[in-house]
């Protein structure tokens, strides 16, 4: 009977999470619907880092962009009532037509370790340092590549004049949110500029 009981719970747990992640994704496409009439998408389970919530929006010349979310991310937009959470989700895609007139889909997955050891120092890096040094300059930027206490490899980026404090970044959630075609820089540029706030320092 015990067994019986703890199967029961069990499926009833998969369920609800399974009802939860519709609900998200449904409210999803919902958000991005009065921005872009043709949405689709689905949600995929990520090893590290959960679910992801893809979705694609097609122009009326055809042409394709695919952006994807983490469910905390989404699931933060949504808690008031998901008001302003279109919005923000079409920023994104905006940003992706900008910048690519042809479309743009999902980059394939790296076909080896190696080569995703490659784009992290030959693209990602590039791309985020160029971006801080950009944005704070002539700010003097200190960067550092480590492992946090669980030995997961970081990113450490701060400023010279705040010794005491750098912020921290995973380097494999910045490298899964190009793969998601979002710019991790926005990430690293936010946190950045709340430790100078913080710091009170401009």
């Amino acid at each position: 009977m015990n067994n019986d009981m703890t199967n029961t719970n069990n499926n009833d747990n998969t369920e609800v999470w399974d009802s939860l992640m519709k609900t998200i994704f449904q409210k999803g496409l919902a958000s991005l619907r009065p921005f872009f009439p043709n949405v689709e998408g689905l949600i995929v389970n990520d090893e590290k880092f959960g679910q992801i919530f893809i979705y694609r929006v097609t122009n009326d010349f055809k042409k394709s962009y695919d952006c994807g979310f983490f469910l905390r991310e989404l699931a933060e937009q949504f808690q008031d009532g998901g008001r302003e959470a279109g919005e923000w989700m079409a920023s994104f895609f905006y940003e992706l037509m900008k910048t690519n007139k042809f479309g743009k889909e999902l980059p394939a997955p790296p076909e080896s370790e190696e080569k995703e050891e490659a784009f992290i120092d030959d693209v990602l890096f590039p791309h985020c340092l160029g971006a801080v040094s950009e944005e704070f300059a002539p700010l003097r930027i200190t960067g550092n590549r480590g492992l946090d206490d669980n030995l997961t490899p970081v990113l450490e980026l701060g400023f010279i004049d705040i010794p005491s404090e750098k912020c921290v970044f995973p380097i494999h959630y910045l490298y899964k949110m190009m793969q998601l075609n979002r710019d991790p820089s926005e990430t690293i540029l936010i946190a950045l500029a709340k430790l100078r706030q913080k710091h009170g320092v401009e």
